[in-house]
């Protein structure tokens, strides 16, 4: 039993449970993997203040560092289950029940898919989600990055250190808000094929080519391996019948990162922000830690209270 249970540890998460701990409040973060989130699978940002420069690994592993100099304990489950019906909420791991006055959702998001034809046989083969992860294999190769926004974007730059040639396959007109493209062009190697839907991935042992359709005609893109950087998808499955989602799945919340449920809130990416970036996880997650803090001190002063 905590006050406060945030589901999630990464920027979001590791921020509510810092702001609650500071309230007073008993605070746990149960998370399935590793503390950081997607910090720890992506490269180089720029844009955080305070840092001019740092890889999201070590802002993950200074993240971490703050829970455990808070002594916030971390709790490695996997969710499977909630319920939010009681004055208690219940929290349900793999391994164990958990229950709090507060419940934090801070579970992110994933990859999104192509859903096209190789996509799948070829993961691990040259079909990525993750340019940190794999951009090493494909050193002095020709690989294709497969999006129209800043991930894609990021990708490609990060490619370009390590590959020959990178081309960006854009369904549409490329959505800068980090980039411009002076960024692109001043690499040299980075190639943009805008209004170019993909359509399959060839090979045999191995990605060997991308087809996609530019202006109503086929091309094919002779490529060493495809990264995938199309948008990601919130974690909320297990969550389509218990709380308030909007038509794309994301967690509905108001500007106390409150859900329509009392004593439940959300930040992060599940909650479909206007810009994912850490610094906006960062702030919604100071939110959430505060008002979920004083929600659960509410609670615990009306359980206290005589009949």
């Amino acid at each position: 039993m905590f006050d406060v249970l945030i589901v999630g540890g990464g920027p979001a998460g590791i921020t509510a449970a810092i702001y609650a701990k500071r309230a007073g409040r008993s605070v746990a973060i149960i998370e399935k993997i590793a503390l950081g989130g997607q910090l720890n699978i992506i490269g180089e940002i720029e844009n955080y203040p305070g840092f001019s420069s740092v890889l999201g690994p070590q802002l993950a592993d200074d993240f971490a560092k703050h829970t455990s100099m808070l002594d916030i304990p971390v709790i490695y489950d996997e969710v499977v289950d909630f319920d939010f019906s009681g004055n208690k909420k219940m929290v349900v791991g793999k391994k164990e029940k958990y229950e709090a006055y507060s419940v934090i959702l801070a579970l992110g998001s994933n990859y999104r898919e192509l859903n096209i034809d190789g996509e799948k046989k070829f993961v691990g083969s040259g079909v990525s989600y993750c340019a940190v992860c794999d951009g090493r294999f494909f050193k002095s190769k020709i690989v294709a990055v497969v999006g129209s926004g800043d991930s894609a974007i990021s990708d490609a730059l990060y490619l370009s250190s390590i590959a020959k040639e990178v081309h960006i396959v854009a369904k549409e007109e490329l959505k800068m808000h980090n980039y411009t493209f002076l960024d692109i062009n001043e690499k040299g190697n980075i190639f943009v094929h805008q209004n170019s839907l993909s359509k399959k991935i060839e090979g045999e042992d191995s990605v060997k080519s991308l087809i996609y359709d530019q202006d109503g005609e086929s091309k094919k893109l002779n490529v060493d391996a495809v990264f995938v950087a199309v948008g990601r998808k919130p974690m909320t499955d297990m969550l389509k019948d218990k709380i308030t989602l909007n038509k794309n799945g994301y967690i509905e919340v108001n500007d106390k990162m409150q859900t329509a449920i009392d004593g439940v809130y959300a930040c992060g990416d599940i909650t479909d922000p206007v810009l994912r970036q850490v610094s906006v996880a960062v702030g919604q997650g100071a939110i959430a830690g505060t008002e979920a803090a004083k929600n659960a001190l509410k609670k615990i002063f009306e359980a206290k209270r005589p009949n």
